[in-house]
């Protein structure tokens, strides 16, 4: 069984004191409050996040809640938790979850809709998105890192001005069309995932 990474959901780190997990408990549920969408589908996500966030206050804010709690996840730090990441299927943008690649160039099947396509899940981005003019057009080379050392470069159409990608930041690519350029880019974070249409 793993142990829920309740740290990670509210940001802070296992030394944080008890005052700095009552702040970032309270800013991360009015964030993620779900009366703040509009949309069905991004209500039900901030609906998922604060239960998340709320399930992880249960516990580190109640000082011997959170002492077991961190005796287990001292112990537990033994085995590593496989991690599963949510990529998006190009043909029919249904989401699914895939184990870490760390990296590496992977087939994926939807659960849904049966199609394949390719993905670099969990990457490490090296560098800064490079801009290359080719004639009138532009695009993105992104870097990608896995976990064999090797690096890929990726060609990206567009990023959109609020991706603020940073160096060492983890990533997945999802591959389609023609010249097998990148679709969708998701940013993997402490609590959650972003995800823009690049392609």
């Amino acid at each position: 069984m793993s142990v829920p990474d309740h740290y990670g959901v509210l940001g802070v780190e296992p030394d944080a004191k008890a005052e700095e997990i009552r702040s970032a408990w309270r800013f991360s549920i009015e964030a993620f409050h779900p009366d703040r969408y509009a949309n069905s589908d991004q209500r039900q996500r901030a609906h998922d996040m604060a239960t998340r966030v709320n399930a992880a206050w249960d516990v580190l804010g109640d000082p011997a809640r959170r002492r077991d709690y961190d005796l287990t996840l001292r112990a537990s730090s033994s085995h590593p938790v496989a991690v599963t990441r949510e990529v998006i299927c190009p043909a029919c943008l249904a989401r699914c979850g895939v184990p870490d690649q760390r990296g590496k160039a992977t087939d994926v099947r939807c659960p849904s809709c049966r199609a394949s396509f390719r993905a670099y899940i969990g990457a490490t981005l090296v560098g800064k998105p490079q801009l290359v003019w080719k004639g009138l057009r532009a695009h993105h080379v992104l870097v990608l890192l896995d976990g064999t050392r090797a690096l890929t470069e990726v060609v990206a159409r567009k990023l959109p001005a609020e991706l603020a990608l940073t160096e060492g930041g983890t990533v997945t690519v999802i591959l389609g069309g023609r010249r097998e350029q990148a679709l969708f880019l998701i940013v993997h974070g402490n609590v959650t995932d972003f995800g823009w249409r690049v392609g």
